[in-house]
């Protein structure tokens, strides 16, 4: 264990949502449809969004979504409905190896800092970490959904991790951090903010299978949370 401070994504990561690429596609869909937009018919079109980064506002546009600086408002709150029925039907659950590992690294002797960095609404970070009693081994949280147009924070922005490293006062000569997610977002995030990136590889069939060909590769791959320990 030779990072000092472990930064996790939290989808796809810590909880299991699933295909995660066609969850947050049917939530994208149906607050389109709430909001009477004219949207691609293909999800592939429809996948441009993720990518826009402060660009959001003119892709919604185009989708005919008026006001659309509060977009992600409804967005947040079909997703955070949808959650919760799922995480009531176990459809949605926390991984196995999580509470263990996290344990270990929360309570290892040389005092790790451990955080989360999220794409998610705030609120929904916040009732599934105290659902799955898992919010005690994390030191700071970033989240979006405090302001409206903060999707320009979203990863693969990498302003996130650069607001947990500040709070830390991580300084790369004295220390060395990490990120922990399951996306090619994660990693550019990651290697935008100067530190470690390691994807995690829970269902090898799914969007990550071929990150060999990515264009920004991750220092570290692993298919189980307990590999943590020996990077």
């Amino acid at each position: 264990m030779n990072f000092d401070f472990y930064l996790f994504d939290l989808d796809g990561t810590l909880l299991h949502l699933g295909n995660i690429g066609a969850y947050a596609d049917n939530i994208l869909v149906k607050t389109l449809d709430k909001l009477k937009a004219h949207y691609p018919p293909d999800r592939n079109e429809r996948f441009k969004l993720w990518l826009s980064e402060e660009g959001y506002i003119y892709v919604l546009e185009e989708w005919g979504v008026e006001e659309p600086q509060n977009f992600w408002k409804f967005y947040d709150e079909i997703d955070f409905e949808k959650r919760k029925i799922l995480i009531e039907k176990k459809e949605i659950f926390l991984y196995n190896d999580v509470k263990t590992i996290l344990e270990k690294v929360y309570y290892n002797k040389y005092n790790k800092k451990l955080a989360i960095v999220s794409n998610t609404a705030y609120y929904i970070v916040d009732y599934v970490l105290n659902k799955f009693d898992i919010s005690k081994y994390f030191h700071e949280i970033f989240s979006l959904g405090y302001y409206n147009n903060d999707q320009e924070l979203a990863k693969p922005s990498p302003k996130g991790i650069l607001t947990i490293l500040d709070k830390f006062e991580y300084d790369p000569k004295e220390s060395k951090a990490l990120l922990v997610g399951d996306s090619k977002f994660d990693i550019i995030a990651a290697k935008n903010a100067n530190i470690y990136a390691c994807l995690i590889r829970r269902d090898i069939h799914t969007r990550n299978r071929h990150y060999k060909k990515w264009d920004v590769q991750p220092d570290f791959v692993i298919e189980g949370f307990d590999e943590l320990l020996y990077l």
